[in-house]
């Protein structure tokens, strides 16, 4: 089973995301994990780059309330050959303060495409770890 880890931050644990853009580039974003957020993805309005498709606004309740865009997105984590269009919201993410460096979130159905996930102390950092659901 492969994984992959990434440095938390201080209080918040923050994975690193690849996106395909519409012009067919990437772009690496750093999102904060928020198990309480029961959504794929946030991604900041300033991202729309990676918008595939718009889809119909929905309502939103929580951090983010009221009418939000949303739209499909690619993603993928290239060291556990994770590659996966969804859902995300694009919004002003301004209101969720957010550490510095951090473009966005990840939910719970982001997390949930994974075999295992969690964070976990190391002998010099704590670390968020995901594990891919190949043998």
């Amino acid at each position: 089973m492969a994984s992959v880890s990434f440095p938390s931050l201080d209080a918040a644990e923050v994975i690193e995301i690849e996106f395909t853009t519409a012009q067919g580039g990437t772009r690496m974003l750093r999102l904060l994990v928020d198990t309480g957020f029961r959504s794929s993805l946030i991604l900041g309005a300033e991202a729309r780059e990676l918008i595939r498709a718009a889809l119909p606004p929905a309502q939103t309740t929580g951090a983010l309330r009221g009418s939000q865009d949303r739209a499909w997105v690619t993603c993928r984590i290239p060291a556990l050959e994770f590659q996966s269009t969804m859902i995300a919201i694009m919004a002003d993410i301004s209101p969720l303060s957010l550490p510095a460096g951090v473009d966005g979130m990840a939910g719970l159905s982001f997390l949930r495409q994974f075999a295992r996930w969690g964070s976990e102390e190391t002998a010099s950092d704590w670390r968020f770890f995901l594990f891919d659901r190949a043998g």
